[in-house]
């Protein structure tokens, strides 16, 4: 994962290996904080990632109305979850 402030936001990046023998689709909740109140969530789903691979998004999380975007930003995996194929 990495985080980098942007001027709208915090731009978010996440990339999930699969290393299950079926395709895997993935649930993960994040927050980004900057540990004084300024705090962000979202959540990705990476759907259908085939085994052996790395599915990978990408978002701007926050918002200006939210006060000074983090400039040093901490990310927090707040649920993962692997929901593989039958």
């Amino acid at each position: 994962m990495r985080a980098t402030p942007e001027s709208s936001g915090v731009r978010t990046e996440i990339e999930v290996a699969n290393t299950y023998e079926r395709d895997a689709t993935y649930s993960v909740q994040i927050s980004i904080a900057d540990g004084e109140g300024w705090t962000a969530y979202n959540r990705f789903w990476l759907q259908d990632v085939p085994p052996g691979k790395t599915g990978r998004d990408d978002a701007v999380i926050g918002s200006e109305d939210m006060g000074p975007v983090p400039q040093i930003p901490k990310i927090y995996v707040d649920e993962f979850t692997p929901i593989v194929d039958r």
